[in-house]
């Protein structure tokens, strides 16, 4: 095949900026993770992995520098699977990783998948990832019966799931992009050795909603309240009085649209409060947190940040300008209204939902954020356990020590794991989590 023949796709809206923002400490790069029952065959994952690139075209893509955007082209190269590294939501390196935005790797009973946010949202990924977990386990005898909940590979691409379901739903409607506020934010020391702390933790699943379900609240808000609560109580008394704490959380349109895209198809909004009091008031926080919920998941409310996120780029004069210039005004205008406005990050994933005959040969799923210089957070659900994984770039835990010691003391039985990169990278040892 020629250079002219190989096929390819647009950025979805959301993705065009990852490229240009992409650096090894603002990698991009998230982590979905399954944990099976039984130790992983790397030569039949590799396999499986190899026999998902007709069903998954616009994942296997190397991106490419335009004119005026980047996009992405076919990549005819193999993907790698390599044996997982210390190293959680690293930089993907096109040269080690042949060009592809995302690697498969593997370590004892775990199957991960890392992607940059240009190829997808953790939506996207996890369809990915459970789709060749599907696969791999057929191929090691496991006797499956496949359901809507899965993509197999041996079904078609849909024209609906290489959709930009950005563009599609966009309307020219008045625009009225919210004034988010300059955040919090404590610097702390970072680590020695570039790199991420990882600490998951599991909590049963319908404790923590009775706990939530107890001050009217659910699990997302009661979450979003604490890390709030959680950073007043850790936090810099000072600069908590001049700047509030800011909780950006990312929304799953998919099902608000009736979309089926496999590319980015979410949005955010952010949770603000300003301190009170020293002491923090959980109740307090909490009912400014369902009251932003309220507001910011309003229909009117998402329909515009949609349509503020498509506005910008449809724009002529931003069409015009060449990548090289937008290389630059994008990373200092996403510094100013991306991160400055965020003291940190929180994923919901919700319940990840695969086929009864599949649930079985799985233990948990996992997910991870990247957290360049600010802690990011991811929770999910499954069969009744519900993970919260805390990312940072920094030695101190005293942020993750009141959050999980304010659930312990309301009864909850939390299993907790790490992998220690504050002790263990300092001593020349690694241990993967």
């Amino acid at each position: 095949m020629t250079q002219s023949e190989l096929r390819w796709y647009k950025l979805d809206n959301a993705a065009k900026i990852y490229p240009i923002l992409t650096s090894d400490r603002f990698t991009y790069v998230f982590r979905v993770a399954a944990t099976l029952k039984e130790s992983v065959n790397q030569d039949v994952l590799y396999q499986a992995i190899l026999k998902s690139k007709k069903r998954f075209p616009s994942y296997f893509v190397r991106v490419k520098r335009g004119l005026f955007w980047y996009y992405f082209e076919e990549n005819q190269r193999d993907p790698i699977l390599e044996h997982e590294s210390p190293f959680v939501c690293k930089r993907l390196d096109n040269h080690l990783n042949n060009g592809y935005m995302f690697a498969f790797y593997y370590y004892d009973k775990r199957i991960s998948l890392e992607m940059n946010h240009s190829l997808s949202d953790g939506s996207g990924a996890i369809r990915f990832l459970t789709a060749v977990v599907f696969e791999y386990l057929k191929m090691m005898g496991k006797e499956l019966i496949a359901d809507d909940s899965i993509i197999t590979l041996d079904s078609r691409v849909r024209i609906e799931e290489l959709e930009d379901s950005y563009a599609a739903n966009f309307s020219a409607d008045a625009l009225n992009p919210p004034k988010i506020p300059r955040a919090y934010f404590k610097k702390e020391k970072g680590f020695r050795i570039r790199g991420s702390g990882v600490i998951n933790s599991f909590i049963d699943t319908s404790e923590f909603l009775s706990l939530a379900k107890s001050v009217s609240a659910s699990i997302t808000q009661y979450v979003v309240a604490l890390l709030i609560y959680s950073s007043i109580a850790t936090g810099d008394k000072g600069k908590l009085r001049k700047r509030p704490v800011n909780i950006c959380v990312p929304v799953n349109l998919r099902g608000a649209y009736h979309s089926e895209t496999l590319s980015n198809f979410s949005l955010y909004f952010h949770s603000i409060y300003y301190m009170k009091q020293e002491d923090p008031d959980f109740m307090d926080i909490l009912a400014k947190v369902k009251e932003d919920f309220l507001v910011e998941n309003s229909p009117e409310k998402i329909q515009s940040k949609l349509n503020t996120v498509c506005a910008i780029q449809k724009k002529i004069f931003i069409k015009l300008i060449p990548l090289p210039i937008k290389y630059v005004l994008f990373k200092i205008g996403y510094s100013i209204f991306g991160r400055i406005p965020t003291t940190m990050t929180f994923s919901n994933f919700r319940k990840v939902v695969i086929p009864p005959s599949m649930e079985e040969h799985i233990d948990h799923f996992s997910f991870y954020m990247g957290s360049g210089m600010k802690t990011a957070i991811a929770m999910n659900s499954f069969k009744g356990k519900t993970s919260i994984v805390f990312s940072r770039a920094v030695k101190n835990t005293d942020l993750e020590k009141t959050f999980f010691r304010f659930l312990a003391d309301k009864g909850l039985k939390i299993e907790l794991t790490s992998n220690y990169w504050e002790y263990f990278r300092k001593k020349g040892h690694e241990k993967i989590l």
